[in-house]
C-alpha cells in the first residue's frame, strides 16, 4: 500500500484531519496552499457581481466580530481530546502560492503517492491531476446538492438539516463534482449550533470515514458512485440577509424541539 500526500489550507480544521490521518496512514508530504482571498475575491466579483460581493464581504466582517468570539467556547468544547496542532516538525511539509505550481507537479511526481488527500484548496487543475492516480477531498456539505462553501449552513438555510453532512469524493476539474466515496450525516443543535461550529462538527463526523475511503482506494476497493436524488448546486458565502433566514430556521427547529409530544 502506497502512503499518500495531503494539499491543504492552514486551518485548524485541516491539522485535524492531517493528524487523524497521519496515526493511520503513512503521510509522505503534507504542502499547503498559500491564502488566496484576492484570488477568490475576483473571482466572486466576476461571478456574483459587485452588489452580492459587497453583502458577503459585509457579513464576513458581522462573523468576524461577533460569530466567531461567540462560537469559540463551542468549538473548543468539539476539539477537547482531538489533535490540531500544526504537523511542522513533525511530517515532511511544504508550502507553496497555488497547489497548481509547478513545486507541487514535482512533489507529485517525487513521491508518487497512491492517493493525494484535499482540504480547503483552490481548484486543481487537470495537469496537476494528472500527477497521481486519485486525489480524495473532505468537503463540508452533501453533494451535489451542496457543492461549494458551508454546505452545513445552507441545508439549514434551506430548511432540510437531515441533509447537514459531509462528502468524501474523488477530485475532477469541477467545483465537487466528483464522483462519491462516503457521506455523513450531521445532526444539527438548534441550541448550541452556530455558522462556525457546523463545518467542525461536519469534519469531525467524517474523519473516520476520510481515513477509510484512502485506505479503501490505496487497496484498489473503493466503489465511487453518484446521487441521482438530488439536484447539484454551487453555493457561495452568504449575505446577511441570508443569514438572518439561517437563524429563523434555527428558531424553528428548536420550537420544533421543545413542543410537547403527541399522545
Amino acid at each position: 500500500m502506497s502512503g499518500i500526500v495531503i494539499l491543504a489550507e492552514r486551518s485548524q480544521t485541516s491539522y485535524l484531519l492531517i493528524n487523524h490521518l497521519a496515526a493511520r496512514l503513512e503521510v509522505s508530504t503534507v504542502v499547503f496552499e498559500q491564502a488566496r482571498q484576492v484570488k477568490m475575491l475576483r473571482y466572486r466579483l466576476r461571478k456574483l457581481g459587485p452588489r452580492v460581493v459587497a453583502a458577503q464581504l459585509a457579513f464576513l466582517g458581522y462573523d468576524r466580530l461577533v460569530i466567531k468570539p461567540r462560537s469559540q467556547e463551542r468549538i473548543a468544547a468539539l476539539l477537547t481530546g482531538h489533535d490540531c496542532r500544526p504537523p511542522d516538525g513533525r511530517l515532511d511539509v511544504l508550502d507553496v502560492p497555488s497547489v497548481n505550481g509547478a513545486e507541487v507537479a514535482d512533489v507529485l511526481r517525487e513521491r508518487r503517492p497512491g492517493a493525494v488527500v484535499v482540504s480547503g484548496t483552490g481548484i486543481i487543475g487537470r495537469r496537476i491531476l494528472e500527477c497521481a492516480p486519485a486525489f480524495v477531498n473532505i468537503h463540508v456539505g452533501i453533494t451535489p446538492r451542496y457543492r461549494g462553501v458551508h454546505g452545513g449552513f445552507w441545508a439549514v438555510y434551506e430548511g432540510r438539516p437531515e441533509l447537514v453532512g459531509t462528502t468524501i469524493h474523488l477530485v475532477d476539474p469541477g467545483v465537487d463534482t466528483g464522483e462519491i466515496l462516503a457521506q455523513d450525516a450531521v445532526d444539527v443543535d438548534p441550541f448550541t449550533d452556530t455558522y462556525r461550529t457546523l463545518p467542525v462538527k461536519q469534519y469531525l463526523g467524517a474523519l473516520d470515514s476520510m481515513a477509510q475511503a484512502v485506505r479503501e482506494m490505496l487497496d484498489g476497493r473503493a466503489r465511487p458512485y453518484r446521487r441521482a436524488d438530488l439536484e447539484s448546486r454551487q453555493w457561495y458565502s452568504p449575505t446577511p440577509f441570508q443569514y438572518l433566514r439561517f437563524l429563523r430556521e434555527m428558531r424553528r427547529l428548536r420550537q420544533a424541539d421543545t413542543q410537547p409530544a403527541a399522545l
